[in-house]
């Protein structure tokens, strides 16, 4: 029992009965990632700050050849599509969950590309 004199407000047990778990409602403690625009270029800043990175990882994961900056003349600002940021975001992800480490990010992320230069071409093909 609470302190003598002190009121303690409990809810009624029925109240927290009646009130069900919904798992498809958003919770309102939940965080929503916010996805970029296509067709929109943001400058390093916000891109790394999108995809939950610092800037540095940004430009080392451009320096090693995983992700490629739009650069505007004239002076050569670097900034990112939408699809910039989620290989960034997969980057990250990648290596902080699994461990890989950047050149082997290289080499998977060149077999992907392979893959869907490929792909095109058997789909070329089969139409001519």
């Amino acid at each position: 029992m609470g302190a003598i004199g002190h009121k303690i407000d409990v809810q009624p047990p029925e109240d927290l009965m009646s009130k069900r778990f919904d798992p498809d409602a958003p919770s309102p403690l939940a965080l929503e990632l916010f996805q970029p625009k296509p067709s929109v270029l943001y400058s390093l800043d916000a891109a790394a700050h999108l995809a939950g990175v610092s800037r540095r990882s940004v430009l080392v994961y451009c320096r090693a050849g995983l992700v490629r900056p739009v650069l505007q003349p004239p002076y050569g600002v670097m900034e990112f599509t939408e699809e910039a940021i989620h290989a960034v975001r997969r980057i990250e992800y990648l290596r902080t969950v699994h461990g890989i480490d950047l050149d082997w990010l290289k080499t998977m992320f060149d077999l992907l590309d392979e893959v869907d230069r490929l792909r095109a071409e058997l789909r070329f093909l089969r139409k001519h």
